[in-house]
């Protein structure tokens, strides 16, 4: 690489920077480097075994800046922006999602952030979209306490709060018959709840454009990207693994239950010392009512998330609490020690929770802009800004 800063752009073509291709295992070992800290669960993100197998989950085009300073051998920073489809004021657009910010902790300090930015900066000039994003886990006040205060004259984006978003982490293993789900679900006389299939791709793809409309930031899904031979946006997820509640024939709702760990994996790196003690306790008793759901430190996390998901607007209060327990009653026949379920803090549908034992995981959702760059006005829309599949 002859330059410390170097910006590539990704397609997913075999014609794509080939060359990028030698870089795969390097990007692996630093994400693998710059875990994100939290005082509570410490997470591994791991991209197994290729990290260019994942980006098309984030999109179908990626600014990527490579940082690699004079002396290192390997590379040192990381950031990309990836372009993908989503809702805004009713129409399907291009939209960024900034991540995978990465840098070796002993160039966290030096000049190598500005420089990478300010290229990151004329990427995105050269090719606009009318909204970027990105997320922060709230806990990280590292990473916030450095993005959120402007410096060096303009060459960092302004990161304006827009949300929190809540991850629920939903432990599928615990005591009882009924774990985890906190009362019994009541369903109307009208409603039919069922696994999809091809049949219903049509009323899908319409429910996920209703949704859309309403929420901004909702993704964009055509019928290819629920094709079992998928490899694009929702690789590892067909049409046969969502749930969806019908009303007199009519889709009102619907969410996948989609396991990515073929390619991306979360391993526990930390645990805190009364999280700990609570693991050790439960497993001493595990006789009595199972393992514990939380896996050891240096384990991974066996999860499936539960996204993407929609709901026709107006009914998200009414059906989300049932739609989110039957899916979490499926995720349970996989087998997997967790399901994850991903929602804005101000979508009415963040009250399903309540009808499910979780933890809590909230991040910030941000918008990025500089003074030449877009500034969309998020005021008058509901907000979905994210599926968690590609956070």
């Amino acid at each position: 690489m002859p330059e410390a800063i170097e910006h590539l752009v990704y397609t997913g073509s075999s014609g794509s920077y080939s060359s990028l291709i030698s870089l795969d295992c390097e990007i692996r070992g630093l994400v693998r480097a710059s875990r994100m800290p939290s005082p509570y669960i410490e997470l591994d993100y791991q991209t197994e075994p290729s990290f260019l197998q994942v980006l098309p989950v984030y999109g179908h085009h990626h600014d990527m800046i490579l940082v690699r300073p004079p002396g290192y051998a390997t590379l040192a920073g990381l950031g990309i922006r990836s372009l993908r489809r989503a809702w805004l004021s009713g129409k399907a657009a291009d939209i960024g999602y900034l991540h995978h910010l990465r840098f070796l902790p002993q160039i966290r300090g030096g000049p190598y952030l500005l420089k990478g930015y300010r290229a990151l900066r004329r990427a995105c000039c050269q090719k606009p979209v009318p909204l970027t994003i990105t997320s922060i886990l709230e806990d990280n006040r590292t990473a916030r306490d450095v993005l959120e205060n402007k410096r060096a004259g303009g060459a960092m984006p302004s990161y304006i709060p827009v949300s929190r978003f809540l991850t629920a982490l939903i432990p599928l293993r615990g005591p009882g018959i009924r774990w985890p789900l906190r009362y019994r679900s009541v369903a109307g006389q009208r409603e039919t709840l069922r696994r999809l299939t091809a049949a219903d791709l049509p009323q899908l793809i319409d429910l996920f454009a209703d949704f859309g409309r309403c929420y901004d930031g909702a993704p964009v899904f055509t019928a290819a990207d629920f094709s079992e031979a998928a490899d694009g946006i929702l690789s590892g997820l067909d049409i046969t693994a969502m749930l969806g509640i019908f009303e007199n024939s009519r889709l009102l709702a619907a969410i996948g239950i989609w396991n990515q760990q073929s390619y991306k994996q979360i391993v526990l790196s930390h645990l805190c010392l009364p999280l700990h003690i609570a693991r050790c306790l439960w497993q001493a008793g595990r006789v009595f009512w199972d393992s514990c759901p939380v896996p050891a430190v240096g384990e991974r996390v066996d999860s499936v998330l539960l996204d993407p998901w929609a709901v026709r607007p107006g009914y998200e209060r009414r059906l989300m609490p049932t739609l989110l327990r039957a899916a979490v009653v499926e995720a349970q026949k996989s087998g997997s020690l967790f399901a994850a379920f991903g929602v804005a803090e101000k979508n009415p549908a963040v009250n399903a929770v309540n009808s499910v034992i979780f933890l809590p995981y909230w991040s910030i959702i941000y918008q990025v802009c500089w003074p030449e760059t877009l500034l969309y006005d998020f005021t008058d829309r509901h907000l979905q800004l994210a599926n968690l599949g590609a956070l």
